[in-house]
């Protein structure tokens, strides 16, 4: 019984990783380029796609795609899972400005997806949890944080839920 239970948990986990990885996609209202437009040249310093997930996985994440790094732009991100984790928990966002590593968007969670991005603002979605939903299953719906560069640092523009276990709602 217990093998059964694993096995539909594993298979449940790796249907929610290849949706996740569906929505690396920039949404069709916040066009990554416009049109009839040059993409800006990334500064000088600046890491290569390539490089980014690189650092991304020095840090022990693996990358959950590269689509949402910019390196023109004063905020893109990369959000990994933790390598080691056998299903796919927890999880974290990498924050550049113009192609130089600034920080993370908190401490790990157990789901966090890229949602869209502007040359300056990245916005982030966090999975809720209910204090006695299991891992595979989050029940209290989902929360938007954008990011946005102030000029010297990554600012919250919205409240990031607590990761708090005990809470009525967590990213955990």
């Amino acid at each position: 019984m217990r093998r059964i239970v694993l096995i539909f948990v594993l298979t449940f986990t790796a249907v929610l990783t290849v949706t996740a990885s569906a929505s690396f996609a920039a949404p069709a209202s916040t066009p990554a380029v416009t049109p009839g437009t040059a993409t800006p040249a990334a500064p000088a310093g600046a890491l290569t796609p390539a490089q980014a997930v690189q650092l991304v996985r020095e840090r022990g994440y693996t990358p959950m795609g590269s689509s949402s790094y910019e390196p023109a732009w004063a905020l893109s991100a990369i959000v990994g899972r933790l390598t080691s984790s056998v299903d796919g928990h927890p999880q974290q966002a990498f924050f550049f400005n113009h192609g130089r590593f600034v920080g993370t968007d908190s401490v790990a969670s157990a789901n966090v997806r890229w949602v869209w991005s502007t040359s300056d603002t990245v916005a982030l979605q966090y999975d809720l949890y209910r204090p006695d939903d299991p891992m595979c299953c989050p029940s209290a719906g989902a929360a938007t944080v954008r990011f946005r560069w102030n000029g010297t640092a990554v600012q919250a523009l919205d409240p990031i839920p607590t990761n708090d276990w005990s809470a009525p709602t967590s990213r955990r």
